[in-house]
C-alpha cells in the first residue's frame, strides 16, 4: 500500500514537470507573437489596407526595426530620427483620400527606408497568386567624365577628351536638384589631387546639369551627360590566376582552386618568388566567391605579420530567432536548389533554432552576439612585410577579397583603387517578419560588418582611395605604382 502510494505520488510528479516543460516550451514561441506565427503564404491577405491597418503595421514595423535591425542604433548616433521618419510616411498616407492597395503601401515603406543605403533591406508580399518584391537599391556611381583639379578650396575643370569645350580651366560652382560628388581618382603628378565629377544614386539618371565660371566671371551652366561602367564578374571557367612580371608585379586573383590542382601549387609557390618585392599589385574585381583561406595560404608564403581586419557580429534575440525560422520556413516554401543549404540541412538548422530558443528562455537571456574574425598568422620563416600593397577591386568581392580591401585600410603603405567593395556579408542568412495586417514579410539584417578598429563599415563597403573609370585601367594604375 505504501510502495502503490509512493509510485503514485512519483508519478504525479513526472506528469507535473512534463506538463510544465511543455508550457515553458509553448510559451517561447508565443513570446513576441507578431514574429513566433509561421508565415503566411496563402496571398489572402487585403488587397486595400484601412488607415488603422496602416498605422498598427507601421507601428509593429517601427519596433522590428528598433528592437532587432543592427544599424539602428548606428544610424540613430548619425542623427537619423527613426520615430519621425516612420510618422512622416504614416501622415503622408492618412492624407490621401483614396483606399491604399497594400502592395503600394509595400512600395512606399520600402522608398521611405532608402536612408539606410541598405541592400539587404526587402520586403516581399503574396497576394493573388501575385509575389511583389520590393528592397532598398544601392547606390551606383555615374560619372561625367569632367575631371576636376583641386587648387586651395576650388575645382578647376582639366582639358581632356569627353569636356565640353567652354568650361575648360573654368572654376566648378555647384549642381543643381542633386547633389554632386566628388571622386578621387589617380594623380598624374605627385600632391596633385584629382576628381572625377559625378554622383551616386539608386535609380537611372541621364544628365548632370552644373554651373561652372570663367577666370573673367563669365557663369556657364552644363548640361553634362552621366556614364555608368557595369562591374565586371569572375565565373567558374576562368583560370585560378593570371601573373605578369616586371618591376612592380601585378596578379589577377580570379577565384579559389583545389589543393591538388597544378595551377594552386604554381600560384603558392609564386608568393615564395615576390616576397622581396616592393610593391605588389592583387587585381580581385569580379571575385565575388574568393575565400579568405584560399589568399591567406598565399599570404603565409609571403610573410611573418599578423592582422585581424574583418569582424562580423552578429546579434541574436528571441525575436531574431524566431525571424531566423521564418527563413528556414521561406527556404524550404520557396525552391531550396537556389539556396546554398540544402533541405534536409535547413530541417536540421530549425531544430537547431528552436532549441537555441528554449536556451535563451530558460537562461532568461536578453540578447547575444557572436563575433567572427578574419585574424591572419604569418608564415615565421617568412620574411618580415616590408610592401606597397595595391588592390584592385570593385563591388563583386567575396571574403579573400574584403580582407585584402580591409588590409589596405589598415596597414600604413596599403592603397585601395577600382569601386566600392559592396554589402557584407554576402548570401547571409537574413531573418524574416510578418505584419500582421498587411501580411508583408520584412527581411533585414542581425550581422554587422566592423573593420580593424571595431568601428561599422559602411553598407556599400570599403569605399576605394581612387576610384576607376573608363577608360582608365591598369596602365594608369602602373604609371601611379611607379611613381
Amino acid at each position: 500500500m505504501i510502495f502503490s502510494t509512493f509510485f503514485k505520488y512519483h508519478l504525479f510528479i513526472k506528469i507535473i514537470i512534463l506538463f510544465f516543460t511543455l508550457t515553458i516550451h509553448n510559451s517561447i514561441f508565443c513570446i513576441g507573437s507578431e514574429v513566433a506565427k509561421s508565415l503566411d503564404f496563402s496571398g489572402n491577405g487585403p488587397i486595400f489596407l484601412s488607415k488603422k491597418q496602416i498605422k498598427d503595421d507601421l507601428n509593429q514595423a517601427i519596433g522590428l526595426f528598433r528592437d532587432n535591425y543592427v544599424r539602428y542604433r548606428v544610424l540613430e548616433k548619425n542623427g537619423i530620427n527613426w520615430e519621425g521618419v516612420f510618422q512622416k510616411l504614416e501622415s503622408l498616407i492618412v492624407k490621401d483620400t483614396n483606399p491604399v492597395l497594400t502592395h503600394h503601401f509595400q512600395k512606399k515603406l520600402i522608398k521611405t527606408l532608402e536612408f539606410t543605403e541598405d541592400s539587404n533591406i526587402q520586403a516581399n508580399l503574396f497576394l493573388k497568386k501575385r509575389h511583389y518584391i520590393h528592397r532598398v537599391e544601392p547606390k551606383a556611381t555615374f560619372y561625367t567624365n569632367i575631371k576636376l583639379a583641386q587648387q586651395q578650396e576650388r575645382f578647376r575643370v582639366l582639358p581632356g577628351k569627353y569636356q565640353t569645350k567652354n568650361i575648360i580651366n573654368d572654376w566648378f560652382i555647384n549642381c543643381t536638384n542633386t547633389q554632386e560628388v566628388f571622386f578621387p581618382v589617380l594623380p598624374q603628378r605627385q600632391a596633385e589631387l584629382l576628381f572625377m565629377l559625378g554622383i551616386q544614386a539608386n535609380n537611372q539618371l541621364k544628365n548632370l546639369k552644373c554651373t561652372f565660371q570663367s577666370e573673367s566671371g563669365v557663369k556657364r551652366e552644363t548640361l553634362l551627360p552621366l556614364f555608368f561602367s557595369e562591374s565586371e564578374i569572375n565565373f567558374e571557367e576562368s583560370p585560378i590566376y593570371k601573373f605578369v612580371n616586371g618591376r612592380i608585379p601585378y596578379i589577377r586573383w580570379y577565384r579559389d582552386g583545389k589543393a591538388g590542382e597544378n595551377d594552386v601549387k604554381k600560384f603558392y609557390k609564386l608568393a615564395k618568388k615576390l616576397r622581396k618585392s616592393q610593391d605588389l599589385i592583387i587585381d580581385v574585381r569580379g571575385n565575388k566567391n574568393g575565400s579568405f583561406r584560399f589568399i591567406e595560404k598565399w599570404l603565409r608564403e609571403f610573410t611573418r605579420n599578423n592582422w585581424k581586419n574583418v569582424i562580423i557580429r552578429e546579434r541574436q534575440t528571441v525575436q531574431i530567432l524566431n525571424g531566423l525560422l521564418n527563413r528556414v520556413q521561406w527556404n524550404l516554401y520557396n525552391d531550396t536548389s537556389s539556396h546554398f543549404i540544402g533541405k534536409d540541412q535547413l530541417k536540421q538548422k530549425r531544430e537547431q533554432l528552436r532549441n537555441l530558443i528554449f536556451y535563451f528562455v530558460e537562461k532568461g537571456l536578453d540578447q547575444k552576439w557572436i563575433e567572427t574574425k578574419f585574424i591572419f598568422n604569418g608564415n615565421k620563416d617568412a620574411p618580415k612585410w616590408n610592401t606597397h600593397l595595391i588592390i584592385i577591386a570593385n563591388n563583386h568581392c567575396g571574403n579573400g577579397c574584403q580582407f585584402l580591401a580591409a588590409l589596405t585600410k589598415q596597414i600604413p603603405d596599403g592603397t585601395l583603387i577600382g569601386k566600392n567593395t559592396g554589402s557584407f556579408p554576402k548570401n547571409s542568412f537574413k531573418p524574416i517578419f510578418q505584419l500582421n495586417s498587411s501580411r508583408i514579410m520584412l527581411t533585414f539584417e542581425n550581422k554587422l560588418h566592423l573593420n580593424h578598429t571595431g568601428e561599422p563599415v559602411s553598407t556599400s563597403g570599403y569605399h576605394p582611395d581612387y576610384w576607376l573609370f573608363s577608360p582608365m585601367g591598369l596602365t594608369d594604375i602602373m604609371r601611379y605604382a611607379n611613381k
